[in-house]
Order: C-alpha cells, then structure tokens, then sequence
C-alpha cells in the first residue's frame, strides 16, 4: 500500500523527492519568500511528480501548533479549497475531498503522529497519489516553525486544465496552495486563542480577516480552467 515503496516509518528519515532512482530534477528548485515564507521546490524529469518543501514561522508553541493541526477533520478552516475531511468508520483512514478549479479529487490517506519534532505524516493509499510530512519545531516556549516536505503525481486532467505547464502546476503548488494553507492556519489558530483568553474583539477580527481571504481564494480556484 506504499505510494513509492516506502511505509510510514521510513518516510520522515529518508524522504525521497522522486519516486524512482531514473528520474532528475528539471532544474534546480526555485525560491520564494515572502513575509518569512520559504519554499523550494523540483520536477522529476517526466514532469509529472512535484515535491515541495516550504516553512513558516508560527506565534505559539509547537504542542498547540501539533494539536491544533493533527485534527484533521477541522484542515478545510484553513484550506477552503478542501471540501471535506472525514475519518472512515475504521478510524485508521481518513477520505480527503478537493475541488480546484471545478475539478473534484478525492483520496483516503493513513497517518502517523511523530515526536522530536512534533508532527504528522500521511500517505495516501487510493486516489490523488501524494505523501508528506509535517514538522513542528520548537524555537522558544512561545513559538515554532512549521515545515512541510510533500510531493504528489499530478493527474493528467489537472496537467490539461493548466495547459501542460508542469513548471505553472509546481509554482501554484508552493506559491499557492501551501502558502495560503500555512499562513490562513497561523491566522486562524491565532484568532482560536484569542477567543479561549477571552479577546473577543481580536479573535473576531482575525475570523473576519480569514473569511475574507478565503472568500477570495474560493472564487480564484473556482475560475473555470482552459483546455487544450
């Protein structure tokens, strides 16, 4: 059931970037950085497999960082371009919905929570083939940086829908996708603690600010996509 012949455990110790020894980087990975962003990210040599590493840094600690994200039914609060994540009645398997751009994508994946650092690593065992980690690691009592190390086949449709352009699919990946899920998870944990320590007035203002923001992500992955 392993995506590229590695099981869970073998993955946050040995993460591979391509799926077979035969394939190579198109080109050295690109940078971006923004507000304390980082990601880099590569293609394999047929264009399709796409890994990404991108940080972040995050304002609390890494145990409320772990505990907030590792609830995965809650991942859609900031990732609005996720319909939907569900535990299956085995509780071993959780069932992963997407929509971008009116294209609809669904996958079961298992998990595994991993100490030193904190995180979480998945594997998807059906649909949309992809694997990650994430890591939390902690820089002080009060805060953590966020690491996530992913990579993913891009399916033929999603390839036609952004007109073969592998290098596009890479960049609105990390430049995207990633960063707006890292930084609306920052937002939205933050605006949770407000609210738990009683600062209704900064906790409704941070919720407006993410709802705003993903309103307007929304509407630019529901832009239709053109076709060959």
């Amino acid at each position: 059931r392993a995506l590229y012949g590695l099981g869970l455990d073998e993955m946050r110790d040995s993460f591979t970037l391509d799926s077979s020894e035969d394939k190579k980087q198109t080109d050295s990975p690109r940078i971006g950085q923004s507000e304390n962003y980082q990601a880099t990210a590569s293609t394999s040599s047929t264009g399709r497999e796409i890994s990404v590493q991108v940080s972040l840094p995050l304002p609390f600690s890494d145990d409320i960082a772990c505990n907030k994200f590792s609830d995965l039914p809650q991942q859609s609060r900031w990732s609005p371009w996720l319909n939907s994540v569900a535990y299956l009645d085995d509780g071993e398997e959780t069932e992963w919905t997407l929509n971008v751009r009116g294209i609809q994508y669904r996958w079961r994946a298992v998990s595994k929570m991993i100490e030193n650092p904190k995180g979480i690593m998945w594997e998807s065992v059906s649909g949309l083939k992809n694997k990650g980690v994430v890591e939390f690691v902690a820089t002080s009592e009060d805060s953590c940086l966020m690491k996530v190390k992913m990579s993913l086949i891009t399916p033929r449709i999603l390839a036609s829908v952004f007109r073969g352009t592998s290098t596009f699919v890479e960049e609105f990946l990390q430049n995207k996708l990633l960063k707006w899920s890292l930084e609306m998870f920052r937002d939205v944990v933050k605006a949770d603690l407000a609210l738990e320590r009683g600062d209704a007035e900064l906790g409704d203002a941070l919720f407006g600010a993410v709802e705003g923001r993903a309103n307007a992500i929304e509407a630019t992955l529901s832009y239709p996509g053109k076709t060959e």
